[in-house]
């Protein structure tokens, strides 16, 4: 199953992987639930982030790969945090960031992306044999980067991780197209769509 190459159905001359499949459906249900303010949400994209951390690797696009590990933590601490109550017994509320710490979020995503992308570059150059020449790193980088601030921010309750979902996966259905994987690029279309749903709804009930 976490082989590329193990074939769950051919589609229109697309050939899609078990683990992308898994992937796919997992990915989908975790970023349904969340825009339903469900802690079930966190479980499915842990699930989808094991599908993703082979299927990543496969695809030689290592900053996401590892992306999916942080995944796993901090969806581990969101249904902690969604699920405690305060000292007034009530759950996590949705609120938003000033524009001082939107402006030092983006800041942080692009220095520390820079940063990530160099050190995978020289990784994949110092050990050949174990990783292979990383695909777009810069790119790779910045998206995994953004995606790990967005996963905090939506453990927070912030609005403003729909803000940063809707740019990272109109990148991602971009560049999941040029690599031609269809399927996963249709996942990140279908987490576009409902990534701007739940911004409209959350921003509804922060007003």
């Amino acid at each position: 199953m976490f082989d590329i190459n193990n074939i769950f159905v051919t589609i229109f001359n697309y050939n899609l992987s078990y683990l992308e499949f898994f992937g796919v459906i997992t990915g989908i249900l975790g970023v349904y639930f969340a825009a339903k303010e469900k802690v079930i949400n966190f479980y499915f994209i842990i699930l989808s982030s094991i599908f993703y951390f082979a299927f990543f690797y496969q695809c030689r696009l290592y900053s996401f790969m590892i992306l999916q590990l942080i995944y796993c933590l901090i969806n581990i601490y969101g249904i902690y945090n969604w699920t405690k109550r305060n000292e007034k017994q009530q759950t996590i509320k949705i609120t938003a960031l000033s524009n001082r710490q939107r402006a030092y979020i983006a800041l942080s995503i692009v220095s520390v992306a820079v940063v990530w992308a160099y050190f995978v570059i020289n990784i994949s150059a110092k050990f050949p044999q174990y990783i292979e020449k990383p695909a777009y790193p810069y790119i790779d980088a910045l998206i995994t980067i953004a995606s790990i601030a967005a996963q905090i921010l939506l453990t927070r309750k912030k609005i403003d991780n729909w803000i940063i979902w809707i740019i990272a996966d109109t990148t991602c259905v971009i560049l999941y197209c040029k690599m031609e994987i269809y399927f996963t690029a249709i996942l990140y279309a279908c987490f576009l769509i409902i990534g701007t749903k739940a911004f409209i709804s959350w921003r509804k009930e922060l007003k």
